[in-house]
């Protein structure tokens, strides 16, 4: 992956004045709702930039970056779990994934896209549209990949994915997902939320959660504001027991590298890498669709790549 700097040193300045991402592990009601609170500002920045994205493609991806850090605390060791939407609408839906250690890297299907008409609100089921959610756990040591899928109920991320755990795990949970923009369109704020009841837990247990954390600002707002993530969980849970539990690193990152991406072009077949030595043209670009890198090759290195 290929380092991103910003163009815009306060911009800079103020992603680095606030606090760290990372993602804090949590139960609430004697044990009885899990939860993890994730902070995720300069890791939806990066995305941005690595992309190269609007306001509109930020707003889709970003959510399922942040929805992908969260599920991150639900694998463990060298498993990988990925989020994959498939939708009628503009942006076509996206592919993210995420390992237990919390990097995330993904795309969307379609970007840039267009819109018929300008959006009223920050909406995504008018960027969605209908189509399919589903979540793959890669287990480490198995064979094979287990997928659940849905159909879309809203075209909103937290929705959807509260009806995903219903239908397919059922189990209840609820998840908050947040960005905060500037005027330029720019990221300054993005944080996630996910709670789920346990088997033992009172049947309203979650329904008193949700209804607290709904009333309050949006998540967004509050992480551009500096608010760190214990001073969040605080605030919103000071009756609620609140068990703080572990916290781990969230990080924009990706393992692709140039040899990795050259592989691509050896792959290709004789006829097509002969005229590709010949003709180019050059530089020859690969770009990794997970996380936007573009990798260049010129002449001399093709030849000797392809040789």
């Amino acid at each position: 992956m290929i380092p991103v700097t910003y163009d815009d040193p306060d911009y800079q300045r103020q992603l680095d004045a606030l606090p760290t991402d990372g993602v804090s592990i949590f139960t609430l009601e004697n044990d009885a709702i899990r939860g993890a609170l994730v902070s995720g500002t300069r890791l939806v920045a990066q995305m941005a930039l690595s992309h190269r994205l609007g306001p509109l493609e930020t707003l889709v991806l970003g959510q399922a970056y942040l929805a992908a850090g969260l599920l991150s605390v639900t694998i463990k060791g060298q498993d990988r779990l990925m989020l994959r939407v498939q939708s009628q609408g503009p942006s076509a839906g996206y592919s993210v994934e995420c390992n237990a250690v919390g990097q995330v890297r993904g795309r969307l299907f379609n970007q840039p896209f267009e819109l018929e008409r300008p959006l009223e609100a920050l909406d995504t089921a008018l960027l969605l549209g209908s189509g399919f959610l589903s979540i793959t756990r890669h287990q480490a040591g198995r064979s094979q990949p287990f997928t659940g899928t849905v159909a879309l109920r809203s075209g909103r991320l937290a929705e959807d994915l509260a009806w995903y755990y219903h239908e397919s795990e059922q189990t209840n949970t609820a998840f908050t997902l947040g960005l905060h923009f500037d005027r330029a369109g720019r990221v300054i704020g993005a944080g996630g939320l996910y709670l789920q009841a346990l088997p033992f837990a009172a049947a309203d247990a979650l329904e008193r959660v949700e209804r607290l954390v709904y009333s309050l600002p949006q998540l967004g707002a509050a992480f551009a504001g500096g608010s760190g993530r214990a001073d969040i969980m605080l605030r919103m849970f000071p009756f609620f027991d609140l068990n703080m539990l572990e916290e781990r690193p969230l990080a924009f990152h990706c393992p692709c590298d140039k040899a990795r991406l050259g592989g691509f072009l050896k792959a290709l077949s004789t006829a097509e890498r002969a005229q590709m030595r010949e003709y180019g043209p050059f530089p020859v670009e690969v770009a990794c669709h997970n996380c936007g890198s573009v990798y260049s090759f010129d002449q001399a290195e093709l030849a000797l790549l392809l040789a």
